[in-house]
């Protein structure tokens, strides 16, 4: 057996593992550009099986199954690259790139008459193959991770490698020179590159794989925020429901010794009467306006809890009694400014005083508020 069949077994020999190596990794990963890795490994395989029997039998049609498999091998490269790329699945380009390949393994054998022609016009075609799949994938190796980086360079060097054996194979045909020793050994240069390029498409497919599990961890956090917010707010104005109200109330009173603050409760005037006039929806546009002009009065430390229907409670930590007066006052004038009207009730918290206890005194208060308005509008 010559030198050049010996080195094309060795690289069937290291074809057979990628090929099984990438089979058991794809039978657990279902991604398209896996599977292309995966065939276009195993057509690697049949094609340099197919080569040797050719050399060793003379058979045209094992050399025209050579032709059509190797260069289906750099076809599935490419398409892995093009997935990889944009997540598309195979193009009508494919199947017209595999008919082509077809007819070009069926005539080929018979346009060239030397077998150093043969290969190396097989050889260009892979380099082609080669430098497209590394062009395809060029724009992604910065961001990417070392495994894509990897697959991307040892593309690229494949490339040209099979493009200095077309320009050797070309050569030593037109001379008519025997070939030189390095090109009866290039299937081992090849298998150890391709090796290379096995291990980078691994990582590259772990890298994706963590990439996809962060990815969804994230998007798993962002629904447990999305849930909790909506399970701590109110939906129609955004503000905070009484269950957060009860985890405060929770809070305060474990900090009792050192916690003080205002309690500020606010009723909403004549929304009965809009609510008959205009609708339950003007009604609700005016619960939301109510609820902006309180907020655009507190700051990020305050709470606003919607306390039910029209009401709502403020909670100001470390505010004194005098400090609540002045915020309360700016509260209404916000309400004033949107063009509704309310009553309020105020109410000091501390160590000596129970928030909840706070909350019924300024409610309380807020009721005789709104009398006092409604005896004076009488």
């Amino acid at each position: 057996m010559s030198l050049f069949n010996i080195a094309a077994a060795a690289h069937l020999a290291g074809s057979v593992v990628l090929a099984l190596f990438f089979l058991l990794l794809a039978r657990h990963d279902p991604r398209p550009y896996l599977r292309a890795w995966t065939a276009a490994w195993i057509a690697q395989v049949l094609s340099l099986a197919a080569l040797l029997v050719s050399n060793l039998r003379g058979w045209h049609a094992s050399l025209s199954l050579y032709l059509f498999l190797e260069a289906g091998h750099g076809l599935l490269i490419v398409a892995a690259a093009q997935n990889y790329a944009t997540g598309q699945g195979p193009r009508r380009s494919h199947a017209a790139a595999v008919m082509a390949l077809a007819v070009w393994s069926g005539i080929a054998p018979f346009l060239f008459s030397g077998d150093n022609a043969l290969h190396a016009a097989q050889h260009a075609i892979l380099a082609l193959a080669y430098l497209s799949a590394a062009a395809i994938l060029w724009p992604l190796r910065e961001p990417a991770g070392m495994g894509l980086r990897l697959t991307t360079n040892v593309l690229g060097l494949l490339g040209l490698v099979y493009v200095q054996h077309a320009a050797a194979f070309a050569w030593t045909e037109r001379a008519e020179a025997t070939l030189v020793p390095y090109l009866e050994v290039a299937p081992f240069s090849i298998l150890l590159l391709q090796m290379l390029l096995g291990l980078g498409m691994v990582l590259a497919v772990m890298e994706a794989a963590q990439w996809a599990l962060a990815t969804t961890n994230e998007q798993l956090r962002e629904a447990e925020r999305r849930l909790k917010a909506l399970a701590q707010t109110d939906p129609l104005t955004g503000c905070f429901n009484r269950r957060v109200f009860r985890e405060l109330v929770d809070d305060v009173r474990a900090r009792s010794g050192s916690e003080a603050g205002v309690v500020t409760l606010l009723d909403m005037d004549g929304l009965k009467a809009i609510n008959d006039r205009h609708g339950h929806t003007a009604g609700d546009d005016a619960i939301r306006s109510m609820a902006e002009a309180i907020r655009s009065r507190t700051r990020t430390t305050d709470v606003i809890v919607r306390w039910g229907g029209d009401e709502f409670v403020v909670v100001i930590p470390g505010a004194s009694s005098a400090e609540g007066e002045g915020r309360r006052a700016q509260i209404m004038a916000a309400i004033i400014e949107a063009g509704l009207s309310a009553s309020a009730g105020l109410a000091v918290y501390g160590p000596d005083r129970d928030i909840m206890a706070a909350v019924q005194e300024a409610d309380e208060a807020m009721y005789q508020a709104k009398a006092a308005r409604r005896d004076a509008a009488v």
